[in-house]
């Protein structure tokens, strides 16, 4: 691409980023980020706000800063040798004549891992002392690369669509502390509860309160970071696919189901499609741990697994006849909550089930148990909760554990196999998540 037509689509974005809007403050720690000193790299599904995010860093930050979006289709002709010509017109146009600010530059880039040489860019950019931010709406394309060029100088952030939290800021509203609420408060926080949970997380929805956009969302995640991308043959096989697991949210599934459900009869090309609806975010796996830990090979796949929803608006607008489940609805906003808070997440099943356990990162030392009941209240469901919860409790170990429900709370003290009396914590969960 020749200088002459780079210079007008910088100049462009430039115009685009410091446009004003409405920022809001995300739930990760920012303030790591803006030493300069490490290659930031922000990773999450379309939609979620990872360009919101980039200008509300670049609020926080002092000097030059230059915004691309690589995803603008005039870049499409772009070559490794134009980041060059990008860096001249920045020092022409927004260094020369800010000599005290020249030490400080800040790049921000959208989606570049679409542009060969990237990397190699980036890297030499951090080397300089540039400040460097990038995003990415694929989960694999910022890791491969990571893991060789400049893994020991790179900080990866997960943005997802937005928490309870991250909700109420948006609406306006203060978050307030969940132990010191009035019953009238709680009552109010509960009704916002659950309109979040029922219209999902995307930034885009909550502010026009139009769920339907969470549909046009997931069409375009599938069509552009799946089957445009990895130039699928059978869309419509893929689409059936994904449907279907959306539908099925927090259950297990076999290779044999989705086979009959999407019409794909390769087993290797039905792996391959969940590969990559997971690496768009549009679904995520969890392994059952106590399996997991016998067989580790996990490249045979034969690990089971659950399979979670990447938002929770997506069921009732991506299958909206499909009758609803309303507790594994429930336990898909609690996976994706604990995904938010960076927790490494697995199941337990023997005779007995419990939904999540929380291990340390890269470890099997498991150091939480978690337990998710929409109807807690039942005496039957209440007692194959919290059998299901000690069972996972008493084979690591644990003397506490967590059940959140939709508005009881409690502690609840169950002698265990040994005779120690457990501790069980019972809580409803926008309380949990306002912690």
């Amino acid at each position: 691409m020749q200088r002459l037509k780079l210079l007008p689509l910088v100049l462009d974005h430039q115009t685009f980023f410091q446009s004003p809007s409405t920022l809001i403050p995300r739930n990760i720690p920012v303030s790591p980020c803006l030493d300069g000193r490490e290659i930031n790299l922000i990773y999450g599904p379309l939609h979620a706000g990872k360009t919101s995010f980039l200008k509300y860093v670049a609020g926080l930050v002092q000097g030059v800063k230059i915004y691309i979006n690589f995803e603008d289709s005039r870049f499409k002709e772009l070559e490794p040798e134009c980041f060059q010509k990008i860096e001249e017109i920045v020092a022409e146009v927004y260094l020369k004549g800010n000599e005290n600010e020249a030490g400080h530059v800040y790049y921000f880039l959208d989606e570049i891992h679409n542009v060969p040489g990237w990397d190699i860019w980036v890297d030499r950019l951090n080397r300089e002392g540039a400040g460097v931010f990038v995003t990415s709406s694929s989960a694999s394309c910022l890791s491969q690369e990571v893991s060789s060029l400049f893994a020991d100088r790179a900080r990866i952030l997960k943005l997802l669509p937005f928490s309870f939290k991250e909700y109420l800021t948006l609406k306006g509203l203060r978050v307030p502390r969940p132990n010191f609420l009035t019953p009238s408060r709680c009552d109010e926080m509960l009704c916002l509860f659950l309109k979040y949970f029922e219209n999902g997380g995307f930034p885009g929805v909550i502010k026009d309160g139009n769920s339907m956009l969470s549909r046009a969302y997931f069409e375009e995640i599938l069509h552009k970071e799946v089957i445009s991308k990895h130039n699928i043959q059978d869309a419509e096989g893929l689409k059936k696919l994904a449907v279907f697991l959306i539908s099925n949210m927090a259950s297990e599934y076999s290779l044999d189901t989705l086979k009959r459900a999407s019409g794909i009869e390769n087993e290797d090309t039905v792996r391959t499609a969940l590969d990559y609806l997971e690496d768009a975010f549009l679904l995520y796996r969890v392994p059952l741990f106590n399996h997991l830990s016998e067989n580790e090979n996990k490249q045979e796949r034969k690990v089971p697994c659950k399979v979670y929803a990447g938002d929770t608006g997506f069921f009732k607008t991506v299958y909206p006849n499909y009758p609803d489940s309303l507790g594994l609805r429930f336990e898909n906003l609690v996976f994706l909550e604990l995904l938010r808070q960076g927790k490494q997440v697995s199941y337990f099943r023997d005779s007995r089930e419990c939904d999540f356990l929380i291990t340390e990162k890269d470890s099997t030392a498991v150091k939480a148990a978690v337990q998710v009941s929409v109807y807690f209240g039942n005496p039957a469901v209440r007692e194959r909760e919290v059998l299901g919860l000690l069972a996972a409790m008493e084979e690591y170990g644990l003397n506490e554990g967590l059940i959140l429900t939709m508005d009881d709370e409690g502690v609840m003290e169950v002698p265990g196999g040994d005779g120690e009396k457990k501790r069980i914590i019972v809580n409803s969960v926008w309380k949990w998540m306002l912690e």
